[in-house]
């Protein structure tokens, strides 16, 4: 649904709260007066505010040449644009670099890209090109820029732009993701990039699970695929990484609240005003407690209770002698009605997290510091399929027998290794283990015959990290097979 554009502050006010106005034609030269109405988005390209919606509608403001006198609110001077340059819906637009041709910027709409430039040769003053009418995208935040080339997912595949429009190339686990990507919540899907390892993350959600749940990852110096197999650092909802910030920040989506203890409404003190619809009273001093920029609820046990934002918390001193006298609180939205007397509240405190990414080794939050669980598994490893160091078969349909793995790892903290075998490709797996070994463990021996085997090594301890160098093994022919 169109909504109008709004324009503030970044900033919250005296009163904790973040103010915006509804952006609308309001100056320049032959002034409209309408609202800036857009279903789509808005985009910067420096200096111009573009914005964007259904039936490939794309508009600008004009700007002044003079930098004093620049303004949001001009949408109807010179260089000033209103186009409709597609057929489908536009639901992204970036900046591109646009040598000559500058400001330039990439369009996205549900079926082409678009390229829009600054040329400058009145009365002509923007160029629009379809660079191709035959992509897909799938949401409006599965588009990432990195290194000056764009990489976004599609409905079905991923796409790579570098001056024209490729297939990104993906033969390692597309099918995993699209033939359980849940397509009704593909809105959800986002895209982020973490420079320092060259990765582009593909945020999606997994299934029938309605928030991301999952990533696929594309390292774009190595050129391969791989994915984060639905670990906890996957189960983000948004982020964003600039070049201020030395690693990437991303929003979660599980709802972590915690509780204050229970403040009973009081009755109207003698002498004082009737509270109002917005309004309570405490007994004695509880304005620190309840503080402006807090929020409170009448519930403390459904996380999606209404929350009502503190705006003024006032105590009002009672004269009588052995009174503890009473706080006046007063909430940016209405209760419906005052709040009955014994009515409890409780202050909110947490919520969705904020996670800095790809820094420490633990998982800190306000309350504790906690491990990240990690695991990585081996191949399948027999003699009917291949030695351990090489896929060439042997030619022997024996079991392995495993008498002796020797650890070779760089880590920090324990770690476990646990032995999966089967007797056929399509058999129910067994388990041994697991097995514990510190970085002080020359080897571990043990007596495990399987005819098809793989090993999982976890790591799962405060201040836990490993790299793997080359791994022995000790095995020889089993039993027959099965």
């Amino acid at each position: 649904m169109a909504t109008q554009v709004y324009i503030g502050s970044t900033l919250p006010n005296s009163s904790n709260q973040w103010v915006f106005t509804g952006l609308a034609d309001t100056t320049g030269v032959a002034p409209t007066y309408k609202p800036i109405v857009v279903d789509g988005g808005v985009c910067v390209l420096h200096p111009f505010i573009f914005v964007y919606g259904s039936n490939g509608f794309i508009a600008n403001n004009n700007v002044s040449t003079t930098y004093a006198n620049q303004t949001l609110t001009d949408w109807n001077g010179t260089f000033a644009n209103q186009v409709n340059v597609a057929t489908g819906k536009i639901v992204k637009g970036m900046p591109v670099r646009g040598g000559t041709a500058s400001p330039s910027g990439l369009f996205w709409a549900t079926d082409s890209l678009i390229r829009v430039s600054f040329v400058n040769n009145p009365p002509v003053y923007w160029q629009y090109d379809i660079i191709s009418s035959e992509i897909s995208i799938m949401s409006s935040s599965a588009v990432v820029e990195m290194d000056g080339v764009y990489f976004w997912m599609g409905v079905d595949r991923f796409y790579v732009y570098n001056g024209q429009v490729n297939v990104l190339p993906n033969d390692k686990n597309v099918n995993w993701l699209f033939d359980n990507i849940n397509y009704t919540q593909r809105q959800k899907v986002w895209a982020t990039k973490v420079p320092r390892y060259n990765e582009i993350w593909f945020f999606y959600p997994r299934g029938g699970a309605t928030e991301c749940t999952d990533a696929i990852i594309y390292n774009v110096k190595d050129k391969i695929w791989y994915d984060a197999g639905q670990a906890e650092g996957a189960q983000r909802s948004s982020g964003f990484t600039t070049e201020v910030f030395p690693s990437p920040i991303f929003g979660g989506w599980n709802f972590n609240v915690s509780y204050s203890s229970p403040k009973n409404v009081i009755a109207t003190p003698t002498g004082q005003s009737a509270a109002t619809a917005f309004q309570f009273y405490l007994l004695g001093d509880q304005s620190t407690q309840f503080s402006p920029g807090q929020y409170v609820t009448l519930s403390n046990t459904s996380p999606t209770a209404p929350k009502y934002l503190i705006t003024t918390s006032q105590f009002i001193i009672n004269t009588t002698i052995g009174m503890p006298g009473a706080t006046l609180v007063t909430v940016a939205t209405t209760f419906g009605s005052t709040p009955s007397v014994g009515t409890p509240l409780y202050i909110i405190s947490g919520g969705y997290g904020i996670w800095q990414h790809e820094t420490g080794l633990n998982k800190v939050s306000i309350n504790s510091e906690d491990a990240i669980y990690s695991s990585f598994a081996t191949c399948d490893i027999s003699w009917v399929g291949g030695t351990p160091s090489e896929d060439t078969s042997t030619g022997i349909n024996r079991r392995m027998h495993l008498r002796r793995v020797e650890p070779d790892f760089v880590q920090s903290g324990p770690m476990t290794m646990t032995i999966y075998g089967r007797k056929f490709a399509r058999g129910p797996e067994e388990d041994s283990g697991p097995y514990v070994f510190t970085a002080d463990t020359e080897k571990i021996d043990l007596r495990v015959e399987h005819r098809e085997v793989r090993l999982e090594f976890e790591s799962n301890t405060i201040d836990g990290n490993y790299e793997m160098g080359r791994l022995l093994i000790t095995a020889e022919y089993g039993d027959e097979r099965p």
